[in-house]
């Protein structure tokens, strides 16, 4: 998730930080944490997703 969110790919930046945000600062409910990042539920959650599977995808492979 560091090296996603310190990506200088602004997608990436972001999809590095929301799950960070969300489960490991617990800064609040789904809605909470998109406001606070100033993104939409729907650009949120695509990066959630993504920031979940990429560190996974990376740990495989």
């Amino acid at each position: 998730m560091e090296a996603l969110a310190a990506s200088p790919v602004a997608a990436d930046a972001e999809a590095g930080r929301i799950p960070r945000a969300y489960g490991v600062d617990r800064s609040g409910i789904h809605g909470q944490v998109a406001r606070s990042l100033r993104v939409s539920r729907a650009t949120y959650f695509r990066r959630l997703r993504h920031g979940m599977v990429a560190p996974a995808a990376r740990h495989r492979g």
